[in-house]
Formats: C-alpha cells, structure tokens, sequence
C-alpha cells in the first residue's frame, strides 16, 4: 500500500514467480471483511493486505458495549449461529474460536396459556422425517394447523429456490394452503427471527433456504450456537489479533472518504484504485468493498461506480428492517434455561447469560437477560419503559415465580437498519461479489450469496469477494466451505 502521491513501483516486493506483491485495500472491518481478508492471505500470502475500518473495533454489526449501568460489557444484539452454518463455523475453527460457542439441539417454545412445548428432533428418524415428532409437541397448534405445515412443508421441499424469488413468503404460503393463524404461530416465528421481517414482506427464496438448508436437509443443521463471550471479545479483539498474527494490516478509527480512480496527475498503474481518507490518499491495486448497502453510494466515484456496473442507488433504496435488543438485569435469576423462544407475545427470543466470567462481568451485576424483537417497527410507537414493562411481562408468563424477581436496570437498544428487507424486488436486485471493474470486489451480507442477511451470508460474501478477487490477479481461488450433506431420503425427496 502506497502513498498516491508516490510511485512506489520500483520498491514494490515481489512474490510468487517473481510477480509484483498485490497490494489489497479492505475497505470494512465486519464479518465480511475479516473473512475477505483471511480468505485473500491464505491464497496469496504474499498480498500486502490492509483493512480499513471506521469505528475503533471490528466486527461491524456484530458488536458489543459498555452498559454505564452496570458496566458490564453485553451485545447490542444477541446473535447466534446454526448448524447450517459451515462457513462462519468453519471461519472459527480456523481461527481459533469455535470452542467459544455452546450448541444447543433443542429448544423450548412458550405460548401464552399453554404449557411450554419442546422442540426436539429425533434422534433416529433420518433427514427430513426427524422433525416429525417435534412438530406433534408443538401443543400450542391445532390438529388442523399441524396437518397444514405438514403439507405446506412437502410442497416446499418439492419447489426449486429460483421458481420463489418473484413470490412473498406470505403469498406462496396462502396459495399453499396456510392460514393466517397458522402462518403467525409457526411459519413467522422462524421467518421473522431468521430474515428479520414478516412474511408479507420477504421474498420466499430466503424463506425456502431458512427451512430447507436450516432444518430438512439435514438433522444437525437447526442446532442453535450461542457465544460465551461478547462479541467485542471474538471480533472485536481476537479475530483481529489473529489476523494481525499473519501479517495483514488492520487500520481502525480509519474512515475512506472516497474511493476512486486516479487522476492524469496522479500515478496510474493499470487497474489501480484511490483511496481518500483525511488528509492522506493510497494508491492500491485491488479493493474489497465490505460496507453495508447504503454506504456504497457515499464512498464510490460515480466513474468508479460505472465502470464497474455498480448501482447504488438502487441499493439506496433496499428497505431497512430493525431489531431490538432488550437488555434486563434482575436480582435472582429467572430461569435456568439458556434460551427460549417466545410465540405470540412482543418478546420473541431470550437469551440468559452464559457462565459469568471474571473479565467480563463485573460483580453484582446482577441477573442478565437478552430478550430480542426482529422487525421491532413496533418499538417505536412506545416509549422504553412501555417496552421493558411489556418484555417483563412476557417473561413473568412464560417463567412465573412467587414472588417475583426484582428488576435492577433495563435497557433498549434499537438498531433501525439491522438487516436488509429481502423482499422479492430486493432478492432479484442484490449484486454479485464480483464487478465489471477487475480491480473491485463486493462483499457485505447485502450481496448475492442465496442467503439472508446473517452472519453466514457475510463470511460467504468475503469468500467470494476473495474469490473474484484472487481470479484477478490470477491466483487460485480459495474453496467456499460445503454445506452440511443432506441425508439419502432428503436427497430424494428436496428438489434443489
């Protein structure tokens, strides 16, 4: 990486045959960009990689802060993995992480006035007839509304993802033959979660990939991983340090201004990009946008922009959908359970703290609780306290206790542009990491992977961002991780 200003060509090292060293900007220091530039110095160590970020940690999204509460350190939003994941997990592995996360094969839902329902695949059953028995323990549905997700699950294993991407989730499941209770109590309570936004709203591709890939194809692909640690603490602060152990450079509190093409007075070696930051310009030779969608118009050149096919104005206009994060810290504890899915109520997830640890949790902190609400538009008509009083309430149904716990401090955290809406227009418009301009890659959970904005969608983005990008300045590229093999019978019976 080199100074614009300077010709650095002839000082410039040299790697594999001899070649010139490629000089690689990262521009974004979320989970796409830290797999982009992992990915990119596995297959080309001798890349001179730096990733610029703007904040004073990495991770993006997937962060954590201070409460001044309680000065204990918690996720702005809880965020967990499933089995389905093989990148991130396998991203972790590599990295040293994956033991920081506890996996889970079962979970519990509460229902209001109903007993709480275990949602446990069998263990013998093979793919995808092993959620049989869990959908007969669901005793908050009918007899009726079992038999129509039976049905409404065959057709959807027999339908391929591209025939979906023109149809609402909500649309194709009336057509085949879903009520509307049938369609809040169960098929929203996954798709919500899992897409953050209502059927209604997201197109049925992602919704198929949620429920094909993330539960039918195989009987470990719904397990849920939750980490033991903050999300500051593995992306923040160890899978930076890991990268900074290969060699890449990481450059925090370090906005782009602009990036762009260089100008007649500038050196201008072919293909070469600008990078603006304050007071200072770097020439490179490739770049990986790692940003999210409605950042790509403030950063890129119009005539960046059209040379390489980008369209950010359309992406400008991708729907925002927000997520919540509850934060509650009581005097005792609530419940034992790790986590619960709550139906029916404003709480839908609840996360319990793992294990306190001496790093982290400060003492008499007390007892914490994460409660999540995705596609939380409705937060915003209350006030807070109207919001914890709410949650508090959820939480008394579905865990009475007498008397009841003491809350000691809550918060609300409200990201209002968690995740894109993936509705149909938006599935049909997302990009490929790839660009008309060889020089510049896109990454970022927003980009074309076939999954939703998740943490998986933005490991598979980076890959493929490394991908393009090592094809330009011709490297083998490196393999994205394989999904978990479906079993025999769901071989034969999900049509890809």
């Amino acid at each position: 990486m080199t100074n614009a200003a300077q010709s650095a060509s002839p000082q410039r090292p040299r790697g594999a045959n001899n070649r010139p060293s490629p000089r690689v900007g990262i521009v974004g220091g979320g989970l796409a960009g830290l797999a982009s530039a992992m990915a990119i110095h596995a297959a080309a160590p001798d890349a001179q990689i730096t990733l610029f970020e703007s904040r004073r940690q990495t991770g993006g999204r997937a962060g954590s802060f201070i409460d001044p509460q309680t000065g204990e350190e918690v996720d702005y939003c809880q965020h967990v993995a499933m089995g389905c994941c093989t990148n991130l997990l396998n991203l972790l592995d590599d990295c040293g992480l994956g033991d920081t996360w506890d996996r889970y094969d079962e979970l519990t839902f509460h229902y209001p006035g109903r007993p709480s329902s275990r949602f446990s695949p069998s263990r013998w059953l093979p793919a995808p007839l092993h959620l049989l028995p869990t959908l007969g323990r669901l005793n908050y549905l009918s007899r009726s509304q079992k038999i129509e997700i039976g049905r409404g699950t065959w057709r959807l294993m027999r339908e391929s993802t591209a025939s979906l991407r023109g149809s609402t989730a909500a649309q194709w499941l009336r057509d085949a033959g879903q009520s509307a209770a049938t369609i809040r109590d169960y098929w929203d309570v996954v798709l919500v979660s899992a897409l953050g936004e209502s059927s209604e709203t997201v197109s049925m591709a992602p919704a198929r990939k949620v429920f094909v890939d993330g539960f039918l194809a195989n009987r470990h692909a719904g397990d849920v991983l939750v980490p033991r640690l903050p999300l500051a603490e593995l992306f923040g602060r160890r899978l930076p340090d890991r990268l900074r152990a290969t060699g890449i450079e990481l450059r925090t509190g370090t906005p782009v201004r602009r990036i762009r093409l260089p100008s007649q007075d500038e050196p201008n070696e072919r293909g070469s990009i600008i990078l603006e930051f304050a007071g200072e310009t770097i020439q490179t030779d490739q770049i990986v946008l790692a940003v999210p969608w409605h950042q790509v118009d403030k950063l890129v050149d119009p005539d960046l922009a059209r040379r390489a096919g980008l369209k950010p104005a359309a992406w400008n206009a991708f729907s925002a959908s927000p997520i919540s994060g509850v934060h509650l810290w009581f005097d005792r504890s609530l419940t034992a359970a790790p986590h619960a899915v709550l139906v029916g109520t404003l709480a839908q997830w609840m996360f319990r703290r793992p294990n306190p640890t001496p790093t982290h949790d400060p003492p008499n902190a007390g007892h914490y609780l994460q409660v999540v609400i995705s596609a939380s538009r409705s937060v915003r008509s209350l006030t807070a306290e109207q919001v914890i009083r709410q949650v508090v309430d959820d939480l008394l149904g579905a865990f009475p206790q007498t008397p009841e716990p003491r809350l000691l401090a809550a918060r609300v955290v409200t990201d209002p542009q968690a995740v894109f809406s993936v509705s149909p227009a938006v599935e049909m418009a997302r990009p490929a990491s790839k660009t008309e301009f060889s020089s510049l890659h896109l990454a970022g959970d927003f980009v074309q992977t076939g999954w939703p904005a998740t943490m998986e969608g933005a490991v598979i983005s980076g890959r493929q961002a490394a991908n393009s990008l090592l094809e330009a300045i011709g490297r083998p590229s490196t393999c994205l991780t394989s999904p978990l093999r479906p079993g025999t019978l769901a071989r034969w019976l999900i049509r890809n």
